[in-house]
Order: C-alpha cells, then structure tokens, then sequence
C-alpha cells in the first residue's frame, strides 16, 4: 500500500468511527486522547507530544496561521501523525513547508499525513458532486476550501484529483512552478521548477495585475511544451501575496 493509499484508508476508517461534524477536528482529537492549544511560534505550524507507552498526547498549532481552512488542515495533519503506523516519534515538529506541500515527495511521513487531512476533511463521496457541479474554475474550488474547512493547497489538489474534466492546478513561487496536479485525463507534463511563461496570467498575477476571474483562453503553447498539445489553454490565476505564489488552473476543453 502506497503512502496516499495507507493516509487515506486510515482517514476512512476514523470517519466511520467518528463522524466529522461541521469541521469540528477537535471534538475528534479530544475522543483520540489529543490535546489542542494553539501557541505563538515562529518555527513550526504545527507540532506532535506524543504521551510514552499511553495513546494521549498534545498537539501545537501555530496561533498566527490566518486562515482558518489552514489552520484546520495543520490540525487534521497533526493527528494522522497521531494515528499512522510508523509516526511513532515521541515528538514530530512540522514547519510550514512539511504541511500541505503537494510537490516534494521526498518526506514520506508528510505526504501520508497531508493525504490523510486531505481524505479526512474532503471526502470523495461529499466533494465529488460539488466537482462536477459546474465547469472548472477557482471559484469552485474556493467553495470546496470554505464548505470543508481546509486550505485552498488542498482543496484544489483534491479538485484534480476527482475531476472528468481534463485540467490541472499549478502551484507557482517566485515565477516558477513550485508543484502541480492534473486530473486523470489531462496528459501533458508540467515541469516543477519550470519558470512560467510570458504572456501567461499566472506571470501577470506576480507583476501586480490581477488575472480574470474565470477561465479564458490562451495558447497552449505557453504551459505545454510537449508534441501534440492542443491550440488553446483556458487559464484563470489568483496571487496569494501571503505566500508570494500564484494559484492557476488550466483546462483543456473537449
């Protein structure tokens, strides 16, 4: 069982023991024997104490993290420390760049917690009719973000991951791709670390001036490098100055 599959089924399996209702994580970390207190910190988001040879413990989350659909995904990926076999650290400490960081898949530990919040907070069954709700746009996935109190990072991979249409979700920093995810049916690479193009909305987004507000159409040559792309890319990207990144969605329509 690969690290996704393993963080997932295990989210699966404490949705059914203990129902998730209305986001409210810490209710189940208070009947897993966790403790929550959000704490001023400059070096982590979030961090594990771990009780020896008794299943309780205490869990950190930084007080100045601003958005609450954060702060809630720092939360649920505390706890998937808690649960997973092999997290058995007596203390994990998780900077901002262990949470939610959808493109290093070099931290094993991080990506099975991160795919356990993500299945916890967004279960396929609940967010697969919102996906198919209406065509492919930010706005949609922002919905996801606000309805499952979780962050936009992890709403829009989860997006791609349950959409039938062919798109995918760029993640860009300092003008370049920091990480990406593509639906099941979009078939051409996007190069992490890749510098974004000219002419493209996200580009425009870190100059200063605000990309469109639903999707529209651009040559696809200017995300996709590989033979055989189609002529037109619709493209729609926001700036999260808070994160110095870009957000974009791409979409191929059929």
């Amino acid at each position: 069982m690969s690290g996704s599959q393993k963080g997932g089924a295990y989210a699966r399996a404490l949705a059914r023991e203990l129902p998730l209702e209305h986001g409210d994580l810490r209710a189940i970390a208070s009947r897993l024997g966790l403790q929550v207190r959000e704490v001023d910190a400059d070096g982590f988001d979030g961090a594990l104490i771990r009780a020896r040879e008794i299943p309780l413990g205490t869990i950190a989350v930084r007080q100045s993290i601003r958005e609450a659909g954060r702060k809630n995904f720092t939360l649920a990926h505390e706890i998937a420390h808690f649960l997973l076999p092999d997290h058995d650290q007596t203390e994990l400490v998780c900077t901002k760049s262990d949470i939610g960081n959808w493109g290093d898949w070099s931290r094993e530990l991080e990506r099975e917690a991160d795919e356990f919040a993500a299945e916890l907070l967004l279960p396929a069954s609940a967010v697969q009719p919102i996906v198919e709700s209406a065509p492919p746009s930010l706005q949609v996935i922002e919905k996801i973000a606000q309805r499952f109190h979780t962050s936009l990072s992890a709403a829009a991979w989860r997006y791609c991951d349950l959409a039938k249409q062919s798109c995918a979700i760029v993640w860009a920093t300092n003008d370049r791709i920091d990480w990406s995810k593509r639906s099941s049916h979009f078939g051409f690479p996007l190069q992490k670390g890749a510098p974004l193009q000219q002419g493209t909305f996200a580009l425009q987004c870190f100059a200063g001036t605000p990309g469109p507000r639903k999707p529209q159409a651009l040559p696809a040559r200017l995300w996709i490098s590989a033979t055989g792309f189609p002529e037109a890319i619709w493209e729609e990207s926001k700036a999260l100055p808070a994160y110095n990144s870009v957000i974009s969605l791409l979409w191929i329509k059929s």
